[in-house]
């Protein structure tokens, strides 16, 4: 049985680390990675040259993701080598150094990450457009990929257009309104911590209204100003609105309760906006109420097996023109919580789903669904916390 207990790092292997990984990885490489280079050459050119991503179960190095950002004046950065020892497949772990390496270069303002893979390899080639990789060009047996890294793509977005429902799809269901934002609150409540709170992203103000009997001091900010005025219609002087995006916001005050719910996989720069939730605005004993739609959600797995979306965290046409960038699961919403600094100290999933959501509002316009049943789900969810409709993190400040 290999070890599951993995640690993430960088720049720590060393030569003979990463010659060894590349030599028990090379016939995971088609061809076998030696017929096309020099292993212990081609360890030495990364150890000099490169920045490694590195999975380390013990003292064994089981991933590595390999790129060089050596030119920072053109902020063009290029993955040479991505691996994952066999008995480790299946564990994320490729990914998990891919978004690394696509943070640090991010982070440091390179605008572009290319790489090259051979054609046949579907399984990298999937991975790769998972996280936005795009096939640039084809010679032969190489496919050229390349992703554009642009922290300021929000400035081109049209923020009202995105809440329009489309010809085919809905941007809320009534089962968010009646079923969803109940059970969400429920699941918020005894975690609460008296004071105030910030809603990042309160659309028409439909869940700020069920927040008003806690609180007394609630402030709003939201991008689309016609929500907002749909929401000061509603709430009136109840509430503090803001609009404005997050990636640009200035607030002078710190808040006890920061509530995300269904807008942090709209965001083009999750993590950016995670950290300054966690750097400027929540108070030293504050919460974070971090919710979003789930990649494995039954109804999506369902989807995925009738053929109408790819994969469960596929990002479907609507979902598209809604403004979604990324549909998470309880690992990767993790994932981009502790690269923000924040410290997760509760998870779990917000109601188990196996319909769709358009299913849902057809099921309760009848009197097949009963409270009981619906109260069945909700409970079911705690048990089976990958396998809900949403999925909830509770974060703290990190230190």
């Amino acid at each position: 049985m290999e070890s599951t207990e993995l640690l993430f790092r960088i720049n720590a292997a060393g030569w003979l680390d990463i010659a060894n990984h590349l030599n028990e990885c090379k016939e995971n490489f088609s061809p076998s990675l030696d017929t096309k280079v020099n292993i212990n050459e081609y360890a030495t050119k990364i150890r000099s040259n490169a920045v490694t991503f590195e999975a380390w179960a013990e003292d064994r190095l089981v991933g590595l993701v390999a790129a060089y950002f050596n030119d920072a004046s053109r902020g063009i950065g290029y993955i040479t080598n991505v691996s994952t020892i066999k008995a480790y497949f299946g564990m994320g772990i490729a990914g998990s150094l891919l978004f690394n390496c696509i943070e640090y270069g991010r982070e440091r303002n390179y605008h572009k990450i290319s790489l090259e893979v051979n054609s046949q390899a579907k399984p990298a080639i999937h991975l790769y457009k998972k996280y936005n990789f795009e096939a640039s060009h084809k010679g032969g047996e190489v496919l050229k990929m390349s992703l554009k890294l642009n922290r300021n793509s929000m400035k081109d977005r049209d923020y009202n257009k995105e809440l329009k429902d489309t010809s085919d799809h809905k941007y809320a269901y009534d089962f968010d309104f009646d079923v969803m934002h109940g059970f969400m609150l429920k699941s918020f409540t005894n975690f609460f911590r008296p004071g105030s709170l910030l809603e990042l992203g309160s659309f028409k103000g439909d869940f700020t209204k069920r927040l008003v009997p806690h609180f007394d001091d609630i402030t709003c900010v939201e991008a689309s100003d016609e929500a907002i005025q749909l929401a000061k219609k509603e709430l009136g002087g109840k509430v503090k609105f803001i609009n404005s995006l997050f990636e640009s916001l200035e607030l002078n005050e710190k808040y006890d309760n920061v509530i995300l719910t269904h807008v942090l996989e709209h965001i083009d720069d999750p993590v950016l906006v995670l950290k300054k939730i966690n750097d400027q605005w929540l108070s030293d004993n504050g919460r974070l109420f971090l919710v979003c739609p789930n990649a494995n959600a039954p109804s999506r797995q369902i989807a995925v097996k009738m053929g109408l979306i790819s994969h469960n965290s596929a990002i479907t046409p609507a979902e598209s023109e809604h403004g979604h960038r990324i549909t998470y699961t309880l690992d990767t919403l993790e994932r981009d919580a502790k690269a923000a600094g924040l410290n997760v100290v509760f998870r779990t999933g917000i109601f188990f789903k196996a319909l769709a959501n358009f299913q849902w509002d057809r099921l309760l316009q009848t009197d097949i669904i009963s409270n009981e049943y619906l109260e069945g789900c909700y409970q079911l969810g705690h048990q089976y916390p990958d396998l809900c409709s949403s999925i909830f993190l509770l974060c703290e400040k990190g230190k």
